[in-house]
């Protein structure tokens, strides 16, 4: 009787979204967060987290990259090219969920005004790509916090 009364207790006790929070401080969640919106979306589908296109390169831009140094890959625009945008992202966790941000300062350009600031953020499709991925780790710490 004791195990069901101390369980009950702890369920009363159980706060999801703290739960959740454990699971967004985690740096392979949020290696994993970066890694859907950097490489993913906008690298490998080359778009925004509305799901819309990012376009494609101009010719010259085609012919630039294909030449120079940097990303190659010109079927679609990446927003990689010397990979320092990409290196930028950060995961700020908070026990609401969590804020992608990135900077968008590029030379003399800002990526927010020439593609707008859905390029920071995760479509439906990578949110469940991440929710498969922390299910796991979510499931052992129930276990744990209602095992104390």
């Amino acid at each position: 009787m004791q195990d069901i009364e101390r369980l009950l207790n702890n369920v009363s006790k159980l706060d999801l979204n703290d739960i959740l929070f454990a699971m967004w401080k985690r740096n392979d969640t949020q290696d994993y967060i970066i890694e859907l919106n950097t490489e993913e979306q906008l690298y490998d589908e080359g778009i925004r987290s509305d799901g819309t296109e990012l376009g494609d390169y101009t010719p010259y831009t085609k012919q630039k990259k294909s030449t120079g140094n940097g990303d190659k890959r010109i079927d679609h625009i990446t927003l990689k090219d010397t990979g320092e945008f990409y290196k930028s992202f950060r995961v700020k966790p908070s026990k609401k969920g969590f804020k992608i941000t990135a900077n968008p300062n590029k030379d003399d350009n800002n990526l927010f005004d020439d593609f707008g600031t859905e390029i920071v953020g995760l479509t439906k499709e990578s949110v469940f790509k991440l929710l498969d991925f922390i299910e796991p780790m979510f499931q052992k710490e129930l276990i744990k916090r209602l095992s104390k």
